[in-house]
């Protein structure tokens, strides 16, 4: 009989997690991860496997944090402007000022040599893609919100690239302020 888990994977990964960030994927080390998690190494591959498969985990973990977040935000009720609004807003503090510096993962994973791995940039391009989907979903079901012409695909798009540059961008130390300031620029595209 196999004796039962002495830790909670939840917490382990956690802390890969916070290991993975500060260091990116490529410098850290699963003897990191380990001794600041507590457990031993034969432990964290019985349950994870190896560090590719540890660090995938962590990403999809991390991806459906946000997105379930934004499924939330974007559901709520009233006018898809200021549903949007909030839902960038939420960001501020994740791309500017000490917070920010630590970047965001997804975009940290696509920029340090990470997307080598097939897996790991199928897991990021997923994230991507389901996020614009749902900006458009809203940015569709009310479309009668906006002025003639006003295209919901595009602007969806438009949008996550402005995410994405503001995350990306995070790494500076970007001003909340600034940063607002491109919020609100983005906000007349949803006149």
């Amino acid at each position: 009989m196999a004796r039962p888990r002495s830790f909670d994977p939840d917490d382990v990964l956690e802390v890969a997690r916070e290991v993975f960030w500060r260091k990116g994927y490529q410098a850290a080390s699963l003897d990191e991860i380990t001794a600041a998690s507590g457990i031993a190494k034969p432990s964290l591959y019985a349950a994870f496997g190896d560090k590719s498969t540890l660090f995938l985990r962590v990403l999809d973990r991390y991806h459906d944090g946000i997105l379930g977040w934004a499924e939330r935000v974007l559901a709520q009720p009233g006018p898809a402007r200021e549903v949007i609004r909030q839902w960038l807003t939420g960001f501020v503090p994740y791309c500017s000022g000490a917070k920010g510096l630590r970047g965001c993962l997804s975009i940290n994973s696509a920029t340090d040599g990470s997307l080598d791995q097939t897996k790991v940039r199928n897991s990021i391009e997923r994230y991507n893609r389901r996020l614009e989907e749902l900006l458009r979903a809203r940015l569709r079901a009310d479309r009668a919100q906006f002025k003639k012409g006003f295209d919901p695909d595009l602007t969806a798009h438009t949008i996550m690239v402005v995410h994405t540059g503001l995350m990306t961008l995070a790494h500076q130390g970007s001003d909340a302020k600034q940063v607002q300031a491109v919020i609100d620029q983005v906000m007349t595209l949803l006149a």
